[in-house]
């Protein structure tokens, strides 16, 4: 289960690390960032550069929340676990389907990491993703901006609506004639 941490934003790889390094020998913590690839244009040349998807929060898989809490207690610069409902005190999970998307958007496969999609794109329709952490979330797109070489991605998490970029590589580029 997935559990979202708020901590200070530019301190989040330090927070990480506070985990990793108290963490006791036989608990089972995957604690991430999640960071993107995208193409940008510098001087005429277009670079690959990673990006942080969600300033000031960081991720925790676990099945052991109490564990977990506790540890965060002790960690410098955590500021809350994001879920927690006021009348029950417990910390909730991601559901079902927002670990979905962690799990296709920021997989462990690829670091964390999400990595460019490759898209067709044709004039006048929508776009056609050929590959890449967005193969099958075509209905989740909201926004499509060729220029920077983003799309927006909308889904639903610690029952908000949130919105990620993701990276694409335009592969082809049709005109209907």
């Amino acid at each position: 289960m997935y559990y979202v941490i708020q901590v200070k934003t530019g301190k989040e790889q330090q927070a990480i690390d506070d985990i990793l390094k108290n963490k006791p020998d036989d608990a089972s913590f995957d604690v991430f960032a999640p960071y993107r690839k995208s193409l940008r244009k510098y001087k005429g040349v277009m670079k690959e550069v990673v990006e942080r998807c969600f300033p000031g929060y960081i991720f925790v898989e676990t099945n052991d929340v109490q564990r977990l809490f506790k540890q965060l207690y002790f960690t410098p610069g955590f500021q809350r676990l994001l879920g927690r409902e006021a009348e029950t005190e417990n910390f909730v999970p991601l559901d079902k389907d927002e670990s979905r998307m962690i799990d296709i958007l920021y997989s462990a496969s690829s670091n964390r990491i999400t990595e460019i999609s490759n898209i067709e794109v044709r004039e006048g329709e929508m776009i056609r993703v050929l590959d890449g952490p967005l193969a099958g979330l075509e209905t989740q797109i909201k926004k499509v901006d060729l220029h920077k070489r983003t799309v927006t991605v909308e889904y639903m998490m610690c029952g908000r609506l949130v919105t990620s970029n993701v990276g694409i590589n335009i592969v082809t580029n049709i005109i209907n004639k």
